[in-house]
């Protein structure tokens, strides 16, 4: 027998959830009474007993029933009517790069009883505030990178204290599901992902006759179709990028050749200086703009859809910057220094452990996870969704598609997360501290790898 799909699963359980609602409402179940067994619901709906639970957990949120001990489900004498308000915190840039107020709406409308509220989270502050937030039940459910993902791990007292155990699904990316789970068990639910690639503008190459970026090639290569760009062309700076992100930097550390996972690592070794180095020589080519620029708001999508720069180091998030771009973009795999790796960036949404609304935090998350959220996100915006089927989904384009969008899916084999480099919050501070010191000439190259050189070494090994 055919195993059902998720997209019947989640169908059959909302219909289960709606149904007794609609009976407690309209009085087939009066107050007092009890509805049926969940072993005759799981019959009836077609649902595991497990499932039951979850829908009918989301009833007693909404205080429409409760659970009396051995014997039932009883349904309350005030639950009539009453909604649940689900906060959920979220950063801001996803309403353009998952469409997420259409798809709350979506979801508010497929659940009458349960309204969202959106509270916005900021990159800046974001562990320190989310943390808070979810401690003292101002959210009860949270978008989180993987970047943020990794610094509760090192900082708080590990993920299991924060969130709760999700059921993992089939449909993601497996190495998505991988990056948010510790030691087999997932925290959170994958929803979109990207990893950092090259953009370019495909109109300005043409009209001035210049290679396109090929699949593999190094930064010395891509350094020579700069000095090609600002030597034969009217571009005044062919790339631009921010190197000190972290979504951006780890990049070149990841293209060292080194494997990570074989401790001790010397951080001082000339593979990783390689990289440290090549990173430098981009920073130094764009160094008078980037003076310029950092007293304004300005973005690098914005520059590139200004056409004041061909070339920019982004992500598929970031390409919706570019829907009304009046000139044809492409995206290409970034060059390397020694090995060929991205830094992939998957995110998602996890369910508060303190919250008491865990059924209706789960359920949003569902609806975020389920196939006609992940084809929304697919065909309504230029963000790779989790659910692979969505994502390789295949149809008349609403937007304007990139010849090579399915760039993503031949370089998955490329595809690195920070937390590969095995490095605590300190020692990615130290790291970060020691290539800002080398990037802006203050340290020398020798000063650099001395400092690096001390990472994760014991301290009376230091000199």
């Amino acid at each position: 027998m055919k195993k059902p799909s998720r997209i019947t699963f989640q169908e059959r359980l909302n219909h289960m959830v709606d149904t007794l609602r609609s009976q407690i409402r309209s009085g087939q179940y009066p107050p007092d009474s009890y509805i049926p067994s969940i072993l005759q619901l799981s019959e009836d709906f077609k649902l595991s007993i497990n499932s039951v639970q979850k829908g009918l957990d989301l009833l007693v949120e909404e205080s429409l029933v409760e659970r009396i001990p051995r014997v039932g489900v009883r349904v309350k004498e005030t639950g009539a009517d009453r909604a649940v308000t689900l906060s959920i915190g979220y950063y801001t840039t996803l309403i353009d790069e998952m469409d997420l107020g259409a798809l709350v709406q979506k979801f508010e409308n497929a659940h009458s009883s349960i309204k969202v509220n959106l509270i916005p989270l900021h990159f800046g502050d974001y562990v320190e505030v989310t943390e808070n937030y979810l401690k003292n039940e101002m959210v009860d459910a949270v978008a989180i990178n993987h970047i943020n993902y990794s610094h509760f791990a090192h900082q708080h007292g590990g993920i299991a204290e924060l969130f709760e155990p999700l059921d993992p699904t089939g449909d993601v990316y497996p190495y998505l599901a991988e990056a948010f789970s510790v030691n087999g068990q997932l925290f959170v639910q994958p929803v979109i992902f990207s990893p950092v690639v090259l953009c370019y503008n495909k109109s300005y190459f043409m009209k001035h006759e210049m290679p396109e970026p090929p699949m593999s090639w190094r930064w010395s290569g891509f350094m020579k179709l700069l000095d090609r760009l600002e030597s034969e062309t009217e571009a005044k700076l062919g790339f631009y990028f921010y190197p000190s992100t972290w979504n951006r930097w780890p990049v070149f550390i990841l293209q060292s050749g080194v494997d990570f996972r074989n401790a001790p690592v010397n951080w001082g070794a000339p593979a990783i200086m390689d990289g440290i180095e090549a990173c430098y020589r981009l920073i130094h080519r764009q160094n008078t703009f980037s003076l310029l620029l950092s007293s304004n708001e300005t973005s690098v999508e914005e520059l590139f859809l200004q056409q004041h720069v061909p070339v920019m180091m982004t992500t598929y998030f970031r390409l919706n910057q570019l829907k009304e771009a009046p000139f044809v973009f492409d995206v290409a795999p970034l060059p390397y220094v020694h090995e060929p790796k991205t830094l992939l960036l998957p995110l998602g949404f996890a369910v508060n452990r303190y919250s008491r609304k865990k059924a209706a935090a789960r359920a949003f998350i569902d609806f975020m996870a389920s196939y006609d959220t992940q084809l929304h996100i697919r065909q309504s915006t230029y963000t790779i969704p989790a659910m692979k089927q969505a994502a390789e989904w295949n149809g008349p384009e609403p937007l304007y598609r990139p010849a090579n969008f399915h760039l993503y899916k031949e370089i998955s084999d490329q595809f690195s997360l920070l937390s590969d480099l095995r490095l605590s919050e300190k020692e990615l501070e130290k790291l970060i501290g020691a290539m800002n010191l080398y990037w802006s000439g203050i340290h020398s190259k020798e000063e650099t790898r001395l400092r690096l050189a001390e990472i994760g070494q014991p301290v009376e090994k230091r000199n």
